[in-house]
């Protein structure tokens, strides 16, 4: 976790023990956790399982001596994240392949998990379905969102935008490609691209296409 909060120092976390039995139901539903999102920093593992950042760090540090997970300082201005080994990810029983976070997706990533956990807070009875769900059920190639969030019988494209914006054409042609298969399309936009998306959304008159701003820790 970050500096001050209990949790290890260094680069990588230890060294897995020996193989143990099966995961607990708790670990089991972490372990699927971290797998539907790929990595976790400990400050935003602390607010998913509702527990302190030293607490945080401590399941991490299981996780790791388990052979189920492993950790590290990705930047030096950000915690330590983590994420899941070979191991880790078959007991998570999600099918997806181990990855550990690469320094131009943490932006991304840390973005994405704040939406998960504003959605959360805010709707606790709807369903995500992560991106990686996602590219396993569309495909690798074509537009796809960063998730799905199931709301009874509606299905709302949820999209991240952090960087630099589209070319405004293509961005109008990915918005009407979500605005077709979805109920509503929802972006989590920085300042540059929301610009973009409301002057779009004011020309085009689409009712389906919500913004805002990527939210932050609360």
């Amino acid at each position: 976790c970050s500096q001050g909060s209990g949790g290890p120092s260094g680069g990588q976390g230890a060294r897995p023990g020996p193989p143990l039995g099966p995961p607990e139901p708790w670990e089991h539903e972490l372990l699927r956790l971290i797998a539907e999102q790929a990595a976790i920093p400990f400050d935003q593992l602390a607010r998913f399982i509702v527990c302190g950042e030293v607490q945080a760090a401590r399941v991490a540090r299981h996780l790791t001596k388990a052979g189920y997970a492993d950790y590290g300082r990705i930047l030096s201005a950000e915690p330590h994240w983590l994420w899941l080994t070979a191991r880790g990810s078959r007991l998570s029983g999600t099918g997806f392949p181990a990855r550990s976070p690469r320094v131009g997706a943490i932006a991304r990533m840390r973005a994405v998990n704040e939406v998960r956990l504003q959605i959360a807070r805010r709707a606790p009875g709807a369903g995500w379905v992560c991106g990686r769900s996602v590219v396993r059920e569309q495909g690798k190639r074509g537009r796809r969102p960063n998730a799905v969030v199931e709301i009874g019988r509606e299905r709302h494209a949820i999209v991240v935008k952090h960087g630099v914006p589209h070319e405004e054409g293509r961005e109008r042609e990915i918005i009407e490609t979500h605005m077709a298969r979805y109920d509503a399309v929802i972006y989590f936009a920085n300042p540059a691209p929301r610009a973009q998306l409301e002057r779009l959304k004011r020309e085009y008159h689409w009712p389906k296409l919500v913004i805002r701003a990527i939210p932050g820790p609360p």
